[in-house]
């Protein structure tokens, strides 16, 4: 689990990405205080996971977000998931973390966890469909960064039992 420490890291690696067309719609990577209090604010109700190496460098993290401010939204959550450009390839940190951040949702209580892509991120859209995630939205030209419109592919992972009635989800803690 991520903690306020972990704030300059997350920085840093979501800001590898910002430059790029392909992989946010961010246009400019905030500051390392808005990342610590994201970390704070997320673990109030989120998983907000980190994968390091042996060594104790942090290679990626995993998120949780609202995915609409409505009550009847409340069993449905944005994940964000980013690597480290300097993370090893193909060596199943995306995965582990997608893991245990859906397990940890599901005892929650949460149902659903939803991915929104830009459409042209190839290696996310195939991670997700790799997870079992299933395509159920296409907005072209949703955004324009780097003077060209992108569109976004939504995702989405049923992990909860649709059978049972809800109760409100828990509290990370």
């Amino acid at each position: 689990m991520a903690n306020e420490k972990d704030a300059k890291a997350v920085h840093d690696i979501y800001g590898a990405y910002v430059p790029l067309d392909y992989v946010t719609f961010t246009v400019e990577n905030p500051d390392v205080e808005s990342y610590r209090q994201k970390i704070i604010h997320t673990l109030e109700k989120y998983p907000f996971l980190i994968a390091e190496d042996s060594d104790g460098k942090i290679l990626g993290y995993a998120c949780g977000s609202p995915l609409r401010p409505h009550d009847a939204y409340q069993w449905n959550v944005e994940w964000t998931i980013v690597l480290s450009p300097e993370a090893p390839k193909r060596a199943g940190i995306a995965t582990a973390l997608y893991n245990e951040f859906a397990r940890i949702l599901t005892d929650q209580g949460y149902r659903y966890i939803y991915g929104v892509l830009v459409d042209t991120n190839e290696a996310s859209i195939a991670l997700h469909k790799a997870l079992g995630f299933k395509e159920v939205g296409h907005f072209e030209n949703a955004g324009f960064k780097l003077g060209a419109w992108r569109g976004i592919v939504w995702y989405v992972k049923q992990i909860g039992n649709m059978a049972e009635e809800p109760h409100t989800p828990l509290p990370l803690s």
